[in-house]
């Protein structure tokens, strides 16, 4: 019998091959398909934008990072007399603060307040060299978390002016670059591809977090700024234009804008791209003066500076209220948005606080205090002052009906202070029992190594002759403590060349080789100014004994009081206590704990009263900043958040004089005062 014709096995095998694989494809274009019409719910975008299908797939679908869909075909524009949004007019009434000068904790307080004075915007800058304290390494936790910052505005109902950079000037070290970047020197602020090369990455970085919390994506973002006071630096045109193609071409869809003083508009400007004003008086002329420049846009003051910020060695800065309102009515009434530089200062904690120079093009460096209150409406510690409550008035009765709510919300109550008294040193370490904790040393002939980072350096060496003159042929930068044989014998700064040492000093003992250390200090790279091309820091140069024997090299040591270094201290086993603390030789390490009973509340370490004179307040592994008995300021901003119920941790890092006791008290005192601008 004729057996039916059947398909071979292979043959079998291939057909079914086949149709499987049409069907994984078309199972492949419908899921693609699926996914490309999903708004992107992620915070992270890409990196890279193709803007030819930008608005296609990013403007036409409004993205909240929860998801929310909200088309926004209209963000903010320029175009005429007046701002408008969504096709609407519009008067911006911004106020400035930092996230990173603020406990993320009181983010939401502080936003509140801003909103109950009468404000519609929020406005920031964006710090790179904390974001990236190291090449390609990146932080938006904590107090960095800036796309929690940008939702819990969002969720206030305060839109947002997004000033990053890369510099930012804000009295913020380096004017927040990298100090890693200090060694492209001249070339900082400029096309050349040393500097531009690392603001693309990082740029890569930031706007992820950025465009998806834009207007037109849903989000708060209303405008976003490009550089900052240019025009006072440079006049490279190419430079501002690579850097609004730099935002542009990652997605970046906002109103895009500069901001100088009135001398640098045209300087700093960028062609097509929105004009803003800096200054503090004269409201008037200068704003007439904008308007001559740029004719058929609106006005916007980018920075009305509400006080102004404080020097070691100077007196605290108050700008008088009376000047201030006046100023204030002057910019309402011509009809100009205005955003007040700062409306909560904050602090600079740690080793963030920038430098100016004695002069704009150089000398002596002028480093910035802890306290960066800045005398705004919302002082340091959250409290609401005259200038607040005016700033209220002023923006209900001069401005047209409807910019501002007739019926304000009250502000959040006040959180209170509190005086924990007094604690007792109990232990402390030396120096140079610290220096095996610290990350290996670098040779100081590898000079492009060092100087970069925050804070301290630690250099040590040996010598063969006994020092009687210590020379530094170059420069300090910027404060240095001499020590032969861990003895203090002499301090040196940018304006000393040498310091002569007794050669019968009674505590230099013993026979050669000496040992040399030197502490040298970063007290806060320059922020503003063509001061900015010089910052690396450490010892400039080379070191002398007695003018004929050259130190060869020094190991350099960084001591930047990191998460990493304070558990290795905290651990440490060779901490002295009882009997032996004041044998304890400076510069050294303090610690003493104290007890909070209940839910903690903000307070402040006063270390002038207690009697100590310079260096670093670290509580619970979270540092304050620096203290110095120079003034003005006198006491250090301790925020609730840094407590915790039952036992905390003090520790003190002093390079001179300690004290046996650690004091507290409620109240803040930022020193003498001087009224700026009299």
């Amino acid at each position: 019998m004729e057996q039916p014709q059947t398909m071979g096995p292979i043959r079998f095998r291939l057909v079914h091959l086949k149709r499987i694989a049409v069907l994984a494809i078309v199972v492949i274009l419908v899921v693609s398909w699926y996914i490309s019409s999903q708004p992107e719910k992620s915070p992270i975008a890409k990196t890279v934008v193709d803007t030819g299908k930008l608005e296609q797939n990013v403007a036409d679908f409004g993205v909240h990072e929860r998801g929310v869909v909200k088309k926004r075909m209209m963000g903010l524009r320029a175009d005429g007399a007046n701002f408008t949004l969504d096709g609407k007019p519009v008067r911006l009434l911004s106020g400035a603060m930092h996230y990173f000068r603020v406990v993320p904790e009181y983010w939401r307080d502080r936003m509140l307040k801003m909103k109950a004075a009468g404000l519609n915007t929020l406005e920031t800058y964006v710090p790179w060299n904390f974001h990236e304290p190291k090449k390609y390494t990146y932080n938006f936790k904590g107090i960095l978390d800036l796309g929690r910052y940008l939702d819990i505005a969002h969720e206030i109902g305060l839109w947002v002016i997004l000033r990053p950079g890369p510099y930012i000037c804000a009295e913020w070290e380096f004017g927040g670059l990298p100090g890693w970047l200090a060694t492209v020197k001249e070339h900082v602020r400029t096309t050349r591809p040393v500097f531009m090369d690392p603001v693309e990455v990082w740029f890569g970085r930031l706007l992820a977090e950025v465009v998806p919390r834009q207007y037109t994506n849903g989000g708060p973002i209303i405008a976003v700024q490009i550089e900052n006071e240019y025009g006072g630096f440079s006049n490279d045109t190419a430079y501002m234009e690579r850097l609004k193609k730099i935002v542009e071409s990652r997605g970046i869809t906002e109103l895009l804008f500069t901001s100088d003083g009135i001398g640098g508009q045209i300087r700093g400007e960028i062609p097509g791209v929105l004009k803003t004003v800096n200054f503090q008086d004269n409201a008037t002329d200068k704003l007439q003066k904008l308007k001559e420049i740029q004719p058929d846009r609106p006005m916007m003051v980018m920075e009305f500076w509400t006080g102004w910020f404080d020097h070691w060695r100077e007196d605290h800065h108050i700008y008088r209220l009376e000047k201030f309102e006046k100023t204030l009515i002057e910019i309402l009434d011509m009809g100009a948005s205005v955003n007040f530089y700062m409306f909560h200062g904050g602090t600079n904690f740690g080793f963030m606080n920038g430098a100016n120079t004695q002069y704009r093009t150089g000398g002596r460096t002028l480093p910035t205090i802890t306290s960066y209150d800045y005398d705004a409406p919302i002082s340091e510690t959250g409290d609401l002052t005259p200038k607040y409550f005016k700033i209220r008035e002023i923006l209900k009765s001069h401005t047209p009906p409807g910019v501002v709510p007739e019926r304000l919300p009250e502000p959040p109550t006040t959180v209170g202070k509190f005086d924990y008294g007094r604690t007792t040193v109990t232990k402390a370490l030396s120096l140079d029992k610290v220096l095996p904790l610290l990350d290996q040393s670098i040779l100081s002939r590898q000079r492009t190594a060092h100087g970069l980072g925050y804070g301290y350096m630690v250099y040590t060496a040996t010598v063969n002759h006994k020092p009687e003159r210590l020379t530094v042929k170059g420069v300090i930068r910027d404060r240095a403590l001499v020590m032969i044989n861990d003895i203090f014998v002499g301090e040196m700064d940018e304006d000393t060349e040498d310091i002569k040492i007794d050669p019968e000093h009674v505590l230099i003992k013993g026979d050669p080789p000496y040992t040399l250390k030197i502490l040298v200090e970063n007290q806060g790279r320059v922020n503003y100014g063509s001061g900015i091309k010089n910052q690396i820091k450490g010892i400039i140069g080379d070191v002398y004994i007695n003018l004929e024997e050259k130190v060869p090299q020094f190991k350099v040591y960084t001591l930047d009081m990191s998460e990493d270094f304070l558990n290795k201290l905290t651990e440490h086993s060779e901490w002295t206590s009882g009997t032996e603390l004041d044998q304890v030789k400076t510069p050294a390490f303090y610690r003493a704990t104290f007890t909070v009973e209940g839910r903690p509340k903000d307070t402040f370490v006063h270390m002038i009263k207690g009697k100590w004179e310079k260096g670093v307040v670290i509580v619970n592994h979270n540092n304050l900043g620096r203290y110095w008995n120079i003034g003005p300021q006198e006491t250090l901003y301790l925020p609730a958040p840094f407590l915790k119920e039952g036992e905390n941790e003090i520790i003190v890092f002093e390079e001179r004089t300690a004290a046996p006791e650690v004091l507290f008290c409620d109240k803040h005192s930022l020193g003498e005062i001087v009224y700026f601008r009299e």
